[in-house]
């Protein structure tokens, strides 16, 4: 049996932004999609869209404080043999997103306002903010 080596994002819809705001992410390929910035990609792909989806989804977060990114793969899929192979999406898990808020220093250490994905290898956190040059 073949497993495809993941290329990157094959497709991104955003499938709701009320009551809570969810993802539809499929990966071209399975080999490697564990060790893929998920949380990084989406947003990505989000800005691929335009600046009004990014804009959309993120504010959605803000006020929600939560969603949800299904994440999907395509691989390939064996018709036996002599039937050859082609490619079909399987789903991976969901994984929440919460959005955090910046934490002035005052309180603590300075946090930026980020976002975390949460998933089976641990918490992925993305800032918002632009980094200093």
């Amino acid at each position: 049996m073949r497993t495809k080596q993941v290329e990157g994002v094959l497709r991104l819809d955003v499938v709701a932004l009320d009551p809570r705001p969810a993802i539809y992410l499929v990966y071209d390929g399975l080999a490697g999609v564990s060790q893929r910035p998920i949380l990084r990609d989406m947003v990505d792909e989000l800005g691929r869209k335009g600046p009004q989806e990014l804009a959309k989804f993120l504010d959605t977060l803000r006020r929600r404080h939560s969603g949800q990114v299904h994440v999907y793969f395509a691989d390939y899929v064996s018709y036996g043999i002599g039937g050859g192979d082609a490619t079909s999406e399987f789903f991976l898990g969901t994984f929440l997103i919460l959005h955090e808020a910046a934490r002035p220093a005052g309180e603590g250490p300075a946090v930026p306002e980020h976002l975390a994905l949460f998933r089976p290898g641990g918490v992925e956190r993305l800032s918002l903010e632009p980094t200093p040059n």
